[in-house]
Protein backbone atom coordinates (compact mmCIF):
# COMPACT_ATOMS: atom_id res chain seq x y z
CA UNK A 1 0.00 0.00 0.00
CA UNK A 2 0.91 3.62 -0.85
CA UNK A 3 1.32 6.05 1.76
CA UNK A 4 -1.36 9.13 0.82
CA UNK A 5 0.38 12.39 0.31
CA UNK A 6 4.02 10.90 -1.05
CA UNK A 7 3.13 11.39 -5.00
CA UNK A 8 1.20 14.74 -6.35
CA UNK A 9 -2.88 14.87 -7.10
CA UNK A 10 -2.42 11.06 -5.39
CA UNK A 11 -0.60 9.59 -7.90
CA UNK A 12 0.38 6.10 -7.43
CA UNK A 13 4.00 5.51 -8.99
CA UNK A 14 4.45 3.18 -12.00
CA UNK A 15 5.62 -0.55 -11.42
CA UNK A 16 8.78 -1.44 -13.67
CA UNK A 17 6.45 -3.92 -15.90
CA UNK A 18 3.83 -0.74 -16.41
CA UNK A 19 6.77 1.69 -17.40
CA UNK A 20 8.67 -0.78 -19.68
CA UNK A 21 5.31 -2.09 -21.47
CA UNK A 22 4.26 1.97 -22.28
CA UNK A 23 8.28 2.87 -23.48
CA UNK A 24 8.12 4.09 -26.83
CA UNK A 25 11.17 2.47 -28.92
CA UNK A 26 11.78 5.93 -30.65
CA UNK A 27 12.32 7.47 -27.46
CA UNK A 28 14.10 4.82 -25.94
CA UNK A 29 17.35 4.72 -27.98
CA UNK A 30 20.52 4.18 -26.43
CA UNK A 31 23.94 6.25 -27.78
CA UNK A 32 25.73 4.18 -30.59
CA UNK A 33 23.24 1.55 -30.96
CA UNK A 34 20.08 2.99 -32.98
CA UNK A 35 20.45 4.19 -36.57
CA UNK A 36 19.58 7.15 -37.72
CA UNK A 37 16.64 7.97 -40.48
CA UNK A 38 18.20 9.07 -43.67
CA UNK A 39 16.25 12.63 -42.99
CA UNK A 40 18.09 12.70 -39.65
CA UNK A 41 20.97 11.77 -40.53
CA UNK A 42 21.12 14.60 -43.44
CA UNK A 43 20.03 17.63 -40.85
CA UNK A 44 22.75 15.85 -38.61
CA UNK A 45 25.47 16.44 -40.91
CA UNK A 46 24.34 19.72 -42.55
CA UNK A 47 24.30 20.71 -39.12
CA UNK A 48 27.80 19.47 -38.51
CA UNK A 49 29.13 21.16 -41.51
CA UNK A 50 28.02 24.92 -40.78
CA UNK A 51 29.60 24.52 -37.38
CA UNK A 52 32.70 23.13 -39.10
CA UNK A 53 32.11 26.23 -41.01
CA UNK A 54 31.42 29.02 -38.17
CA UNK A 55 34.53 27.44 -36.49
CA UNK A 56 37.60 27.97 -39.32
CA UNK A 57 35.53 31.50 -39.89
CA UNK A 58 36.13 32.35 -35.78
CA UNK A 59 39.72 30.51 -36.33
CA UNK A 60 40.78 32.76 -39.21
CA UNK A 61 39.34 35.60 -37.37
CA UNK A 62 41.17 35.03 -33.80
CA UNK A 63 44.33 33.92 -36.19
CA UNK A 64 44.39 37.57 -38.40
CA UNK A 65 44.08 39.15 -35.19
CA UNK A 66 46.55 37.86 -33.27
CA UNK A 67 49.44 38.16 -36.13
CA UNK A 68 49.94 42.01 -35.34
CA UNK A 69 48.96 41.62 -32.01
CA UNK A 70 51.69 39.25 -31.02
CA UNK A 71 54.42 40.79 -33.22
CA UNK A 72 53.38 44.47 -31.37
CA UNK A 73 53.73 42.78 -27.49
CA UNK A 74 56.88 41.27 -28.49
CA UNK A 75 58.36 44.17 -29.96
CA UNK A 76 56.95 46.60 -26.79
CA UNK A 77 58.15 44.41 -24.42
CA UNK A 78 61.92 44.53 -26.48
CA UNK A 79 61.35 48.15 -26.11
CA UNK A 80 60.83 48.60 -22.45
CA UNK A 81 64.04 46.12 -21.68
CA UNK A 82 66.11 48.59 -24.11
CA UNK A 83 64.99 51.88 -22.58
CA UNK A 84 65.72 50.09 -18.76
CA UNK A 85 68.92 48.80 -19.76
CA UNK A 86 69.66 52.32 -21.51
CA UNK A 87 69.14 53.52 -18.35
CA UNK A 88 70.85 51.88 -15.66
CA UNK A 89 73.82 51.98 -18.15
CA UNK A 90 74.33 55.54 -19.13
CA UNK A 91 73.49 55.88 -14.77
CA UNK A 92 77.12 53.35 -13.93
CA UNK A 93 78.69 54.62 -16.79
CA UNK A 94 78.48 58.24 -15.87
CA UNK A 95 78.92 57.51 -12.00
CA UNK A 96 82.22 55.20 -13.15
CA UNK A 97 83.70 57.79 -15.16
CA UNK A 98 83.22 60.50 -12.06
CA UNK A 99 84.29 58.02 -9.24
CA UNK A 100 87.95 57.11 -11.35
CA UNK A 101 87.87 61.14 -12.48
CA UNK A 102 87.33 61.59 -8.26
CA UNK A 103 90.33 59.20 -7.79
CA UNK A 104 92.74 60.78 -10.32
CA UNK A 105 92.23 63.86 -9.57
CA UNK A 106 91.58 63.64 -5.73
CA UNK A 107 87.89 65.72 -6.00
CA UNK A 108 85.83 62.91 -3.95
CA UNK A 109 82.60 63.00 -4.58
CA UNK A 110 81.99 66.12 -6.40
CA UNK A 111 82.27 64.47 -10.07
CA UNK A 112 81.52 61.46 -9.19
CA UNK A 113 78.18 63.32 -8.34
CA UNK A 114 78.16 65.71 -11.62
CA UNK A 115 78.77 62.74 -13.73
CA UNK A 116 75.95 60.52 -12.17
CA UNK A 117 73.56 63.47 -13.00
CA UNK A 118 75.01 63.86 -15.90
CA UNK A 119 74.47 59.44 -16.81
CA UNK A 120 71.13 59.62 -15.64
CA UNK A 121 70.01 63.06 -17.86
CA UNK A 122 72.31 60.96 -20.94
CA UNK A 123 69.95 57.93 -19.90
CA UNK A 124 67.16 59.90 -19.83
CA UNK A 125 67.41 61.26 -23.16
CA UNK A 126 68.19 58.03 -24.75
CA UNK A 127 64.54 56.61 -24.22
CA UNK A 128 63.13 59.42 -25.25
CA UNK A 129 65.26 59.07 -28.43
CA UNK A 130 64.15 55.44 -28.56
CA UNK A 131 60.37 56.30 -27.24
CA UNK A 132 60.14 58.42 -30.57
CA UNK A 133 61.33 55.90 -32.88
CA UNK A 134 58.50 52.92 -31.55
CA UNK A 135 56.43 55.57 -31.80
CA UNK A 136 57.09 56.03 -35.45
CA UNK A 137 57.48 52.29 -36.33
CA UNK A 138 54.29 51.75 -34.53
CA UNK A 139 52.58 54.23 -36.62
CA UNK A 140 54.11 53.00 -39.87
CA UNK A 141 52.95 49.66 -39.40
CA UNK A 142 49.43 50.62 -38.06
CA UNK A 143 48.75 53.79 -39.64
CA UNK A 144 48.08 55.39 -36.42
CA UNK A 145 45.10 53.15 -35.76
CA UNK A 146 45.13 51.58 -32.39
CA UNK A 147 42.22 50.37 -31.68
CA UNK A 148 38.33 50.64 -32.16
CA UNK A 149 36.95 53.68 -31.65
CA UNK A 150 34.04 52.87 -29.12
CA UNK A 151 31.38 55.33 -27.65
CA UNK A 152 31.62 56.14 -24.60
CA UNK A 153 28.54 57.63 -21.94
CA UNK A 154 29.84 61.34 -23.06
CA UNK A 155 29.31 60.61 -26.84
Amino acid sequence: MVPRGRYPLGSVPLSVKERASMSDPEQDRKPGRAELSPDERAAFERRVDQLGDKLKRAEAQHDTGRQGGDALQGRGMAYGFRMSSELVGAIVVGGLIGYALDLWLGTKPWLFLVFFVLGFAAGILNILRAYRQMQGEITARTGGNLGKSVPDDDD
